[in-house]
């Protein structure tokens, strides 16, 4: 148990203390989620109804992981904030974090935040990220203060590409480690250090999803981590989420069609189409998401410290926000 000491922000009577998740915290982990983001689509009059919980299959999921994340407890024993953390090989990144509605304003948050990029510090990543919104002030300026740069936006297309006739693709399957092993060759092509599998083992655990690969000539070039089912209780997924993808650099021609094949799956699992997260700086890829009929509908703001997250060349998408 790490105590982590920021009197500066909460009251010099207060005590608190910051931990790593246990499964004993999912209730209330799934409470303050739904609470406090409820909170701040509320604020920005974007959501005209409560939000839903996670499910518990999701959940479930992102605590059985190495690493799952961070709670703080104030006053001592009741859990008022939690930081999800992920780590992939080379790249740690936080994702969801949050903080009980009554409990904000205190900087207690910060001290979540401090800890979840220390945790990954500790677990060996050298490149730390996130997304988070554009329009939020605040949370720039909160992550700033630890340390973070903006480098770019991130760009949620979607929409509907050619499917393709037929596809070549393959699923990846636990527990098989020469599978395992493609996956981060290839990714390490990208990124180096990179390692997919703790996302592709997540959405396998949950059952929100599959991880496709390919081979050309007995070579594995690309592969592709897709979420098919909503992460909240109630919530339809009408379209298929890609959190993380990558191509060999040699077959970067390729793309398209392994995106097609994407698109071709997604229809077997009754979707409308694809969500591709495309960084501003991979101008290329946008270009070439953009004329494959995908539309931008979403942007964030990716923060990172450490090197960049692959070439803007690269045939490299991620979701860092989850």
């Amino acid at each position: 148990m790490n105590v982590y000491d920021s009197s500066q922000h909460v009251p010099h009577t207060a005590t608190h203390i910051i931990r790593a998740m246990t499964l004993d915290d999912i209730e209330a982990v799934g409470r303050i989620d739904r609470d406090a983001f409820d909170q701040v689509r509320r604020v920005q009059r974007s959501l005209p109804h409560p939000l839903l919980v996670r499910t518990p299959e999701n959940l479930h999921a992102a605590f059985n992981r190495p690493h799952a994340g961070i709670v703080i407890e104030w006053p001592l024993g009741r859990v008022v904030g939690y930081c999800f953390t992920h780590v992939w090989g080379s790249l740690g990144w936080l994702g969801t974090l949050g903080v009980t509605p009554r409990s904000q304003g205190l900087g207690l948050g910060q001290a979540v935040i401090a800890a979840g990029l220390a945790a990954l510090r500790a677990a060996g990543c050298c490149i730390l990220a996130l997304e988070t919104m554009p329009d939020s002030g605040k949370n720039l300026a909160l992550y700033t203060r630890q340390g973070l740069e903006a480098r770019y936006m991130t760009v949620l297309c979607q929409g509907a590409p050619r499917a393709a006739r037929q596809t070549t693709f393959e699923h990846w399957q636990p527990g098989d480690d020469q599978l395992d092993h493609s996956l981060r060759e290839i990714a390490g092509n990208l990124l180096p250090g990179l390692d997919p599998t703790p996302a592709a083992r997540w959405l396998m655990r949950e059952e929100g999803g599959t991880t496709l690969f390919w081979h050309e000539a007995g070579t594995p070039v690309a592969f592709a981590v897709l979420r098919t089912q909503a992460r909240r209780q109630g919530s339809y997924q009408s379209y298929v989420t890609v959190e993380v993808a990558g191509c060999h650099p040699e077959y970067t021609a390729e793309w398209p069609r392994y995106l097609a094949e994407i698109h071709a799956y997604g229809r077997t699992q009754g979707k409308m189409g694809l969500v591709l997260p495309v960084n501003a700086r991979q101008v290329d890829l946008l270009r070439e998401v953009l004329d494959l009929r995908l539309e931008i509908v979403h942007t964030r703001v990716r923060m990172v410290t450490g090197d960049a997250l692959g070439s803007p060349a690269a045939r490299l998408v991620l979701t860092l926000a989850m």
